[in-house]
């Protein structure tokens, strides 16, 4: 999901969140001042509808952006909202599911 790895969703046959196959930090500055029709914002959007399972490359974006500074809310659900999968680094299952 996010920031970047678009191949994860052709590897698992599986779509991305609507409009978020990526987040990047030029990206969080577009939610800030969108298009008039097309708005993209995560922090906007995510809190909407949870997805049962959020891949998350913790990656510094080329070494200069990380995550927490230009999508700190999306860190922030992960954190309270979803459980990390042991052995798993990148997947989150979110809390609810894991008790089924």
């Amino acid at each position: 999901m996010f920031p970047y790895n678009p191949n994860v969703y052709i590897e698992a046959d599986r779509l991305p969140i609507k409009k978020y196959h990526d987040y990047l930090p030029w990206e969080a500055d577009y939610a800030k001042h969108p298009v008039k029709g097309y708005e993209r914002d995560i922090c906007v959007d995510l809190p909407k509808a949870l997805p049962p399972v959020i891949y998350f490359n913790n990656w510094t974006v080329w070494g200069l952006w990380k995550p927490e500074k230009f999508m700190g809310c999306a860190v922030e659900i992960l954190q309270t909202q979803y459980e990390q999968l042991p052995g798993i680094p990148d997947v989150y299952v979110r809390k609810d599911r894991l008790a089924q």
